[in-house]
């Protein structure tokens, strides 16, 4: 009993010892992040990111507004370390850059949001930054290059300048960061500068290296561009997309790049995959993307040895007797685009030459284009993991089989400009609930769906065109407000059209109605049509006058309708590329408005009753006070004014001198 009485009193002095190093502990980790969130950065490495932010000349998302105060450890993008207060990462990648497993995208210069301005070299006084991102921001323009100084900041190990409109050549000074794990130079091929490199050795300097993407940058001139990236043996990732560059036809066989798994060559002017090409042996290969190119003749066989791929690229090439039985043993295969190669086969032995195990990971297939023959098998509805299942452009005949109502994950069906034909229904997209774009265009078939039907998806992209949907407007579609891309044209319907039809879409980008009896007025609200770029109404009966028209609005064709009534004084979308009314009953003069439509390049008004003189649109000293806001006419885009048919007098425009008529 003593024993047991002493032993418990030990263990209640451990517990109190053991509380009160945990109480002092804490005590003291408090103190000490008290101590370090209060704490003020490095003076010098202050006034360094300052100096940076009075670079800039634009920050329309108001990036830089934290920066302010003693505490820069606490700026937006700014990160420190915890210990010493040094400043080790800053992240200012402009939001509009979005990432995803196939594509970055740089927006056009102008249009990001980003910051603009000019990269300070202040940034070397950040002798301690390891990760810097200023991708998606206008820090480059046409002469600036990609600064020397950014090869002296050696604790990098993390580099994005994507999308940053830089001009001329990479500095080889890049190839001093030793330590860099991470290089992205990614620049848009949509722009007015061009960034490029005739060099490019200096990356045999960086050992460490596991991602490169230099994707959109001109190597065209560098014959051995595969001797130099593979001698990097520590490289994971490489992306060399719309680089301008070519395999030579005496290959290097082998290769020191035994850790790539993502390979990127989309878009380049690869014309031939000899077997022996160095990247077949990399066994390892996730991703591999030549779409796009110039390849010509047969895949190799040694495509089936690359075991661990997962996505795999070969669209847009002239690939010929491309064969199934070659992909047996890519077991992992879950993306397969094949795309406007020869495939020239019946589909139901195509598909069955894939093995089980392709069959039930893949989740994208593409085989548009291929030149595929036959029925759409009904054993499609064992892939049953498909997601992404793009079949047109093809000579693929017979009805579309049920069971492809039955692939549940299925968001993407395209399977126009083929010749399927018989009836399609609701049950054809009974258990499609994850449905998000339907494509049956240029079939013959029967849309016989019912006019109750409320379907269990939401659709985005809608097509139909010239498949038999009418006579009635297809009333399904009241319940699809997600849709931004319809198309029902040439589809029999001989309709008034339905009130709800121009709320549902309001937000539509593009809509195609046309070649149908569609009959009613265009609505007073289509202005409120905010998204809407295309309105393509042409050969129906639309009565009444032209409203005023979304802001938005690049393309309106409502042709072949009958439309009576004055055009408006104020026709609203400035942006106006496209205005095509021909064969209408319009009637009255035409507005001086059409002045200040600076963009317009096509205008047709031909065959209604127009009467009056053409708006001159000058500037001279002697036009009246509402021509003092017209567009300079030098700059003026109009390529085709069409206004036959009418009762016009007087003389044309001088600006029309090189119009077409």
């Amino acid at each position: 009993m003593a024993t047991a009485t002493l032993s418990a009193s030990g263990a209640a002095s451990c517990i109190f010892i053991i509380l009160a190093a945990t109480t002092m502990s804490m005590a003291t980790s408090y103190s000490y992040a008290r101590e370090t969130s209060s704490r003020s950065c490095i003076a010098a490495e202050r006034a360094a990111l300052l100096s940076f932010k009075t670079s800039m000349t634009s920050d329309l998302a108001k990036r830089l507004d934290s920066w302010r105060g003693h505490h820069c450890c606490q700026w937006s993008g700014v990160t420190c370390n915890n210990r010493t207060g040094q400043v080790v990462k800053l992240s200012l990648r402009n939001a509009f850059i979005k990432e995803d497993k196939k594509i970055v995208w740089c927006m056009p210069h102008g249009e990001s949001g980003g910051l603009e301005g000019k990269i300070s070299s202040s940034l070397l006084a950040l002798q301690h930054l390891k990760h810097l991102d200023l991708s998606g921001n206008n820090l480059g323009g046409v002469g600036v290059t990609i600064p020397k100084f950014l090869g002296s900041i050696k604790s990098l190990t993390y580099l994005n300048l994507a999308c940053m409109n830089f001009d001329g050549g990479v500095p080889p000074q890049l190839g001093n960061l030793s330590r860099l794990l991470h290089l992205n130079l990614e620049a848009s091929v949509f722009s007015d500068t061009l960034l490029h490199s005739d060099d490019i050795s200096w990356l045999s300097r960086l050992g460490l290296l596991r991602s490169l993407d230099m994707s959109g940058v001109n190597l065209s001139t560098i014959p051995d561009w595969v001797r130099v990236v593979t001698i990097v043996p520590s490289l994971e990732v490489l992306q060399l997309s719309q680089c301008g560059l070519s395999l030579q036809h005496e290959p290097i066989v082998h290769s020191n790049l035994s850790s790539l798994q993502v390979l990127d060559l989309y878009s380049n002017r690869i014309d031939t995959l000899n077997p022996t090409y160095w990247f077949w042996d990399v066994l390892i290969i996730k991703e591999l993307d030549l779409s796009s190119n110039k390849i010509v003749g047969q895949l190799p066989d040694a495509i089936g040895n690359m075991t661990s791929l997962q996505t795999l690229r070969l669209g847009g090439n002239y690939l010929s007797g491309v064969k199934s039985e070659l992909f047996k043993n890519l077991c992992n295969l879950s993306w397969l685009e094949l795309w406007s190669n020869e495939i020239n086969q019946d589909m139901s032995d195509f598909m069955e030459g894939f093995p089980a195990c392709t069959k039930s990971k893949l989740w994208s297939l593409d085989l548009s284009a291929t030149n595929l023959t036959g029925r759409i098998p009904s054993s499609i509805k064992q892939w049953k993991n498909l997601s992404d299942l793009q079949l047109s452009d093809n000579r693929l005949v017979g009805s579309i089989p049920l069971g492809l109502g039955k692939m549940t994950n299925l968001r993407s069906l395209i399977l126009n400009n083929n010749q399927l034909n018989g009836s399609v229904s609701e049950e054809h997209f009974a258990s499609l609930v994850y449905l998000m774009e339907l494509s049956l265009s240029h079939n013959p078939v029967h849309i016989t769906i019912s006019s109750n039907w409320i379907p269990a998806f939401n659709l985005e992209v809608a097509h139909f065109a010239s498949t038999k949907m009418g006579p009635h407007f297809p009333l399904w579609l009241k319940g699809q407000k997600d849709i931004w891309d319809l198309d029902i044209s040439d589809t029999g319907i001989v309709d008034l059209v339905p009130v709800w039809f121009w709320t549902v879409f309001s937000n539509v980008s593009y809509v195609n109605i046309s070649c149908n009896q569609i009959s009613g007025r265009l609505p007073a609200t289509l202005e409120f049509m905010t998204s809407a770029q295309m309105l393509d109404l042409n050969s129906n009966d639309f009565t009444g006058l032209l409203p005023l028209l979304p802001e938005s609005l690049l393309f309106l064709d409502i042709s072949r309708n009958s439309l009576s009534g004055p055009l408006p004084q104020d026709f609203g979308a400035t942006m106006l590329r496209e205005r095509v009314l021909f064969a209408n009953h319009i009637n009255g003069t035409i507005p001086i408005y059409v002045c200040q439509l600076q963009y317009m390049e096509v205008l047709d008004l031909s065959e209604n009753l127009l009467v009056g003189q053409l708006p001159q649109c000058s500037k001279g000293r002697d036009d009246k006070e509402e021509l003092n806001t017209t567009v300079d006419p030098g700059n003026r885009l109009l390529s085709a004014l069409i206004l036959h048919n009418n009762n016009l007098s007087g003389k044309f425009p001088e600006f029309c001198n090189t119009v077409h008529f």
